[in-house]
């Protein structure tokens, strides 16, 4: 039997293994979809991006199984901190490139490749108590995306019945207007980067919850969980920055949407 070393201890799902004596790696585990490797083929086809290849992919028994090329090279998190102003322009301007290319990249649905569920953090949390999990998506269009985020806003509620304060917060859910489905990662992070010793990028990884979708959400999720001050300044630089207006909806239906489950 293959020997196998976790290699994401630091990870909330701890789903990536070594296969060791080999180049290998197999990420796996209940929230590892096989839509992750349809994402990365994709990519791989699609843009100059560099992923992982993907050897092989399968569901059993409600665990996803991603077999992937090991890519040798540092999580760009772990010398953030050393890097000064030139280096981090050098790859600042690898990342921009990357990101341009797959957001230049269109579909005809809003949700997971394959014409899935869509994995926006809007559509992420749990429920209220009582109400159902479920998913949402794929749509057809920007305005069924902003009927599925009030779906989801109306589904963290208790007993599903709207707030007295949500009714302002529709109206501007319903303001956000048409658009093209773009793709986006949706977990660009500096964890998700590994980059050589002259800082060349040399892989985006994790494609778990990318998709196409409202081109705001690339910035809005990377900016609005970014904790390291040099990376958010960085995000500003890479991922094309929205409307201050935008950025404060999407981060106040972010709020309310956990307002009753918390998660």
């Amino acid at each position: 039997m293959t020997r196998a070393k976790n290699i994401a201890a630091h990870k909330i799902d701890k789903s990536i293994w070594h296969l060791q004596d080999s180049d290998r790696v197999l990420k796996r585990g209940p929230n590892v979809k096989v839509t992750e490797s349809d994402a990365l083929r994709f990519i791989a086809s699609s843009t100059q991006v560099p992923v992982p290849e993907v050897l092989g992919a399968y569901e059993k028994d409600g665990y996803g199984h991603i077999f992937m090329s090991r890519v040798i090279g540092t999580p760009l998190h772990d010398v953030l901190h050393i890097l000064d102003e030139v280096q981090i322009q050098t790859v600042t301007e690898q990342l921009s490139g990357f990101v341009k290319s797959w957001m230049h990249l269109r579909s005809d649905f809003f949700g997971s490749i394959g014409f899935k569920a869509c994995r926006d953090v809007f559509f992420q949390h749990l429920p209220a108590t009582n109400m159902p999990e479920r998913e949402y998506g794929p749509f057809r269009s920007r305005t069924e995306y902003c009927e599925g985020l009030i779906d989801a806003l109306q589904n963290s509620r208790p007993g599903g019945q709207f707030d007295t304060n949500d009714a302002h917060l529709i109206e501007r859910i319903r303001g956000l207007g048409e658009g093209p489905a773009v793709f986006c990662h949706g977990d660009l992070t500096p964890d998700n980067i590994l980059v050589d010793d002259q800082l060349n990028v040399v892989a985006v990884l994790d494609m778990g919850v990318s998709g196409f979708s409202i081109h705001e959400r690339e910035y809005f999720e990377a900016k609005s969980r970014a904790r390291n001050p040099v990376w958010s300044s960085m995000i500003d630089r890479i991922i094309p920055k929205i409307p201050g207006d935008i950025y404060v909806l999407l981060s106040e239906l972010e709020r309310e949407l956990v307002r009753y489950s918390g998660l």
